[in-house]
Order: C-alpha cells, then sequence, then structure tokens
C-alpha cells in the first residue's frame, strides 16, 4: 500500500474551509423567510412605516396650521377672561373723598372681573376687538359728610367696549400671516411627495440589491459545490497517484476561493437585508424573501416628449418658487414696516349698572364714551437695526431668487436624464 505523505501547508488547506463553513452556520442560525413582494415593500414604507408616519404627520401639520390660521381670520378669536375674587385694604393718610385736609383713612375694596372678548380680523387689514365686562364691587370707606359714619357700597355693573385698529401705511399682519401659512401648506405637500418618492426609491434600491445578493449567493453556492466536486475528484486521483500534489493543491485552493467568496456573499446578503428591514421597521431577525417584480415597458418616446416638455411642473421647481414667494412677501413686509407708519383708531364703550348703598338710596350707572384717533410715528434713530433687518429680508429674497433660477435651469435637464 502507498503511504501518502502531507505537509503542515496542505493540512491548513484542508482544514480552513471546514472551519469558516462552520463559522457561517454558526453566525447565520436558523431563520424564517418572509415572502414580500416589491410592491408590498412600498406599501409597508410608506403607509406602514415610522418614516412614512412623519412624512405623512408633517403635511397634517402643516394642513391644521393653515385651516386655523384662515379660520382665525374669517371668524373671531373668542377668550373668557376672569380674576378671582380680590380683597385690598388700603389704611393711609391722604385726601380722600371731599375732605379739605389730608387724615387717616380706612377703605376695603372685594371685588369680582369678568369679560368675553371677541377679537376679528377685518378684510381691510384692521382688527376689531368687542369686550363684554361685567364687574361686581363691595366697597367700606368712611363719609367725610358724617364724622365717625362708614359707607358700605355694592356696586354691579356690565359695559361693553368696541376698539378698531386700521393700519394706513404698513400692511396687514394677519394677511400676511395667512399668506405664509398657504405657502407653507403648498411647500408642505410638495416635499412629501419628494419625500415619498426618496422613500419609495430607496426600498426599491433596497429591495432589488436583496434580490441581487440572493442571485449571487445562489451562483456562490453552486460555485463551492462545483469546486468541492473537482476536490473530491482530484484527491481519489492524488490517492491512486494519477494527479500530482501540486494538483491536488491547486483544487483545494479553488474549493477555499470559492468557499471564501460565498462567506464575503453571505455578508452581503445580510447587510443588505438589514437595510431592507430598516426601511421598512420590520424585526431584525427577519430574513426577506424578494421576488423578481414584473417589468414594465420602457416609455414611447411621445410620452417621454410629453414629460419634458412639462418640466415647468416638476416638485423643485414649483418648492423653489414657492420658497422665493414667501421671501419676497417677507421683504416687502419688513420695508413697509420701516419708516413713517400710521393707524386709525377708534373706540366706543357703554355701560349700565346699580350702585346699592347700606343708609342711602340706590344709583343707576349710565356711561358712555367714544373716541377717534390717528396715530403716527416715525423712528429716528434705532442704531441701524431696522435698516439692517430689511437688508437682511432683501438678501434673503434674493437668495431665493437666485437659487430659484439655479433650480429652472437644471429643472429640464434632470428630467431628460432621468428619462
Amino acid at each position: 500500500m502507498k503511504q501518502i505523505v502531507v505537509s503542515s501547508s496542505t493540512l491548513k488547506l484542508l482544514i480552513l474551509p471546514a472551519l469558516l463553513l462552520l463559522g457561517w452556520i454558526i453566525i447565520a442560525g436558523p431563520a424564517g423567510a418572509v415572502e414580500l413582494t416589491w410592491q408590498q415593500a412600498l406599501d409597508i414604507a410608506v403607509n406602514k412605516s415610522s418614516r412614512g408616519t412623519i412624512i405623512s404627520g408633517d403635511l397634517e401639520v402643516a394642513q391644521q396650521e393653515y385651516n386655523a390660521r384662515r379660520v382665525t381670520f374669517l371668524l373671531p378669536k373668542v377668550s373668557i377672561n376672569s380674576s378671582l375674587p380680590s380683597y385690598s385694604v388700603d389704611e393711609s393718610f391722604r385726601f380722600f373723598g371731599g375732605a379739605t385736609e389730608k387724615s387717616l383713612f380706612k377703605t376695603t375694596d372685594f371685588d369680582f372681573r369678568s369679560n368675553i372678548q371677541l377679537d376679528q380680523s377685518l378684510i381691510t387689514g384692521g382688527d376689531l376687538k368687542v369686550t363684554a365686562n361685567l364687574l361686581r364691587a363691595n366697597s367700606k370707606y368712611p363719609n367725610t359728610a358724617l364724622s365717625g359714619v362708614e359707607i358700605d357700597e355694592l356696586t354691579n355693573r356690565g359695559y361693553f367696549d368696541f376698539n378698531f385698529t386700521q393700519p394706513l401705511l404698513q400692511p396687514s399682519t394677519a394677511k400676511h400671516e395667512l399668506n405664509n401659512r398657504k405657502d407653507d401648506l403648498e411647500i408642505a405637500r410638495l416635499v412629501r411627495i419628494e419625500e415619498v418618492t426618496k422613500l419609495r426609491r430607496e426600498v426599491t434600491e433596497a429591495y432589488l440589491g436583496v434580490l441581487e445578493v440572493s442571485l449571487n449567493s445562489e451562483i456562490a453556492a453552486s460555485k463551492v459545490e462545483a469546486a468541492n466536486l473537482t476536490a473530491d475528484i482530484d484527491s481519489l486521483k492524488f490517492v491512486d497517484g494519477v494527479l500530482s500534489e501540486e494538483d491536488w493543491l491547486m483544487s483545494a485552493s479553488a474549493l477555499l476561493d470559492a468557499e471564501l467568496e460565498q462567506f464575503d456573499v453571505e455578508n452581503q446578503t445580510k447587510e443588505q437585508h438589514r437595510l431592507l428591514i430598516s426601511l421598512l421597521d420590520m424585526d431584525v431577525e427577519d430574513k426577506i424573501e424578494a421576488s423578481i417584480p414584473v417589468i414594465t415597458d420602457l416609455l414611447e418616446p411621445t410620452q417621454n416628449q410629453a414629460l419634458v416638455s412639462r418640466w415647468t411642473e416638476s416638485i423643485p421647481l414649483q418648492k423653489s418658487s414657492f420658497e422665493y414667494r414667501k421671501q419676497q412677501r417677507a421683504a416687502d413686509f419688513a420695508a413697509a414696516n420701516y419708516g413713517i407708519q400710521g393707524s386709525l383708531a377708534a373706540s366706543y364703550s357703554f355701560g349700565r349698572g346699580t350702585v346699592e348703598y347700606e343708609t342711602l338710596g340706590n344709583d343707576d350707572i349710565k356711561t358712555n364714551s367714544w373716541g377717534i384717533s390717528i396715530n403716527l410715528s416715525y423712528p429716528l434713530w434705532d442704531g441701524g437695526a431696522s435698516g439692517a433687518s430689511v437688508k437682511a429680508a432683501r438678501l434673503s429674497a434674493e437668495k431665493a431668487r437666485l437659487e430659484h433660477e439655479r433650480t429652472e435651469k437644471a429643472a429640464k435637464a434632470e428630467i431628460v436624464n432621468l428619462l
């Protein structure tokens, strides 16, 4: 019988593939595969993942902010205000009532106040406030006409205040904020389309990556199987003396290379699965089994031309247009509020009530007052703060204009490249 002598280097080549294969089996472990089509993966990412929920949430917030601003612009804001009953004591050396000289007087007051206020923005840019007030007060104070006599006075009063303010030389703040909220909503809609498209693209790339590494894994397994079969045949040939030790070592080395390639492919497979799983918010232990999606036909030349001709409707161009409009409006608003300012103010108030005395007769209260004024102001010097704010707003508008022009130039070319 012929004796076979195997060197230490040869022994290492035989043992190393087995150790690598055993390590891969331990690392991989048993795992169930989740069958998932490409469309199902897109649906999970857009409608069920945390990232998709956040994208939709941003649009919902912008919609609610615009609706709230629009409602408060068209309808009045209503608030109820009240103060808890308050008690105060004033004991001081002073003039009081009809006293001709200072004396030590003590007065006490216990009152409760409440009001309902309506604040309505007007289409002219002004503001109208209507306040309904209620007052109940109990006061005690000395009678200056009769020494040692104290008056207990109970007052119940209701009165309405009407206040109107109209800016004359500057734009309406309420309109400015409403227009900004409207543009923010349009931008949020465009951003959602962008973010959903970006998410769908990332999921598609990850899904195709899983499919690709799965195919590569099958190819690597076939290579290992073929190299293993070749190594077994060469081993028998070597035992029979048909094959030299050098050729036998080359086949063993080829088997080792195939197993190392398979190991690298399996690592890439795990990495690609983790990427897709993270996009879908699935469990880290899940393994996705991808299927080849249906390949749609390429776009016809007429469809390509139609898409290119609609380049002005592209999302980046529309978004930059809204951004530029917002910045231009902000610059105009800042400039209009710089320099001379004026406003028209008018007020009217009337009230009714009664005053009850402990020792005297009751009195009815009837109050009426009104006023109108035109207020003008002009800043003489503020250290240049107002001018700097206007210049900053103009610069922001200029940056937005340049960005819009850059996007306009790139939009058509980007669509052509994508097609």
